[in-house]
């Protein structure tokens, strides 16, 4: 067995999938994607055969094999890999840009996310949140998550990533979280997995396999999106902005403060309709 190590939510799953497929030349006759996109689906009868096992092993405290595969990611890649993290891990199915409706519920009902609770219950004291009141207003909520990417070190998800350290025994290669978000990215690091394998040649095509997977992530494109808004701010070009995601709203406004040191609104109900808004509240012009 070789595993593949990996943080929740990053798409070991999906990864672990297409090494057995397409590197290891299984028989697999199926689609693993469930209606959030997420790989979760498998057959007893791949699951008995599978030669690359993917599982949170060092998170849940797990040995693993003597080799790994390790799914790495960057500060710029957790806009992507938190706002689907919360609709797929362990099937939450959490909307974040509906996170403020039924806060409390959605978080504690799921698998990873109860300990939210007590985080912004913590830093809002005036907003508690509980099985009585379980709304938890847009706004608190944008700048809760803010302060995950304007101090990306000590963001949770940085935290468990930094956990994923083998001894010198244990032969490993990583896979960088971005690969699956570029088709040529992700077919030269499952060429380099193969050839770490001693599979000099990839024995299926992953081309059509990847474009499945695409089509199914449905906030591929936010981080594309929110960085275009930043660049019409800085450029002071004034633009419409449309409905964002909760997770935009406060990667935007991290990247921002962080770059002009000044703090944006809190109490802000509706976010910014233009570009021009942001740099009148900046001062810009």
């Amino acid at each position: 067995m070789i595993s593949i190590d990996y943080v929740a939510g990053s798409h070991g799953y999906f990864l672990e999938y297409v090494c057995n497929k397409h590197i290891c030349n299984m028989n697999v006759d199926f689609l693993p994607f469930n209606s959030v996109g997420a790989s979760h689906l498998k057959t007893k009868k791949y699951i008995e055969n599978r030669i690359f096992h993917a599982q949170h092993f060092t998170n849940k405290g797990l040995s693993t094999s003597d080799r790994v595969v390790r799914v790495t990611y960057e500060h710029n890649d957790l806009l992507l890999l938190m706002s689907g993290a919360f609709l797929r891990i362990a099937n939450s199915g959490i909307e974040t840009n509906q996170l403020e409706n039924n806060t409390y519920n959605k978080l504690t009902d799921s698998t990873y996310f109860p300990y939210l609770v007590d985080s912004i219950n913590s830093a809002y004291p005036r907003n508690k949140i509980s099985a009585e009141r379980p709304d938890c207003p847009r706004y608190v909520l944008r700048e809760f998550f803010k302060f995950g990417f304007k101090d990306p070190d000590n963001n949770g998800f940085t935290k468990v990533l930094n956990e994923l350290v083998y001894n010198s025994s244990i032969d490993s290669i990583d896979f960088p979280y971005k690969n699956f978000y570029n088709k040529q990215l992700f077919i030269e690091g499952i060429r380099q997995i193969a050839q770490w394998y001693d599979q000099l040649t990839l024995l299926n095509s992953v081309d059509n396999i990847w474009e499945e997977f695409h089509k199914r992530q449905i906030y591929r494109n936010y981080k594309l999106e929110s960085d275009s808004i930043i660049e019409s701010v800085i450029n002071l070009k004034v633009v419409p902005i449309p409905n964002l995601g909760l997770f935009q709203e406060s990667y935007i406004n991290a990247v921002l403060e962080k770059k002009y040191n000044i703090e944006m609104p809190f109490n802000q109900t509706k976010y910014f309709s233009s570009t021009g808004k942001i740099i009148d509240h900046l001062c810009l012009k």
